[in-house]
């Protein structure tokens, strides 16, 4: 039987889901690399009974094992756990008018992302407000600017703190408040597949791991798309014991079937 090739080019999807749990994992979206690192200490003693030196015992220990990942979807399940966030659903709903100071050619910022601005007022204690067309502003994505040469506009003139009130429905969103825990413990499961040698399927698992907090943001780039860099410590799950049985990482080699 000739000896089967097995190199390897390997791509894949890459899922998550809460460490400790029986749940679904949920796919994280597009991965461009995924590196697994480790790190290791040795313990050497010097070999005194000889005058010549030399090592008389040495032994290696573990001290990490990590995965460097890229992520290149913007799912806000994973920014959430790259941003050590919360996350919140809003939907999206019409909001009671609300008061702001506004500035010609200035943005004033709305409390929700609005969808569509119905609405705009003086913001006045007499009964009669001056009632605004639309056309006198312009919605950007956190609220909305004043325009020059519309009524609005004249009626702000030179006063700093004119008020108007502004109806308008929201937009769904989900609102991410970031640095608020120390992040979330995962189980983090590879599926690959080889494109090259055997082309069969290998899965990695990794049991309990916490992310650190994402190294890079790229907002803005007009070179590529966007990515969020993050590394994840791979811990111990006590409770995996038996003979040969890891508490970091298992990994699983579909065979050739026979001919």
């Amino acid at each position: 039987m000739p000896r089967q090739v097995e190199t390897f080019v390997v791509g894949g999807i890459f899922k998550m889901r809460r460490a400790f749990t029986a749940t679904p994992f949920l796919d994280a979206g597009l991965v461009s690399t995924y590196q697994q690192a480790h790190e290791t200490e040795t313990l050497r003693l010097t070999n005194t009974r000889n005058p010549n030196g030399g090592t008389y015992a040495k032994d290696d220990r573990v001290s990490s094992m990590t995965l460097a990942i890229f992520f290149r979807e913007l799912i806000s399940s994973t920014v959430a756990t790259l941003l050590w966030a919360s996350v919140k659903d809003v939907p999206s709903a019409v909001q009671p008018p609300e008061s702001v100071i506004v500035q010609v050619g200035k943005t004033s910022l709305l409390s929700k992302m609005p969808l569509e601005i119905t609405a705009i007022e003086e913001d006045t204690a007499d009964p009669d407000p001056e009632e605004f067309d639309l056309d006198n502003i312009k919605m950007t994505g956190a609220g909305f600017e004043v325009l020059e040469g519309g009524a609005l506009a004249t009626a702000i003139g030179i006063k700093e703190n004119y008020k108007v009130k502004v109806t308008y429905k929201c937009a769904a969103y989900d609102e991410f408040q970031a640095l608020v825990d120390s992040g979330q413990e995962w189980e983090i499961l590879f599926e690959g597949a080889n494109s090259s040698g055997t082309k069969k399927r290998m899965n990695n698992r990794y049991f309990r791991c916490k992310f650190g907090l994402a190294e890079s943001l790229d907002w803005i780039s007009v070179d590529d798309y966007m990515g969020m860099q993050a590394t994840a410590e791979v811990l111990a799950d006590e409770s995996r014991v038996g003979d040969s049985m890891s508490q970091y990482m298992e990994s699983r080699k579909e065979k050739p079937i026979a001919a």
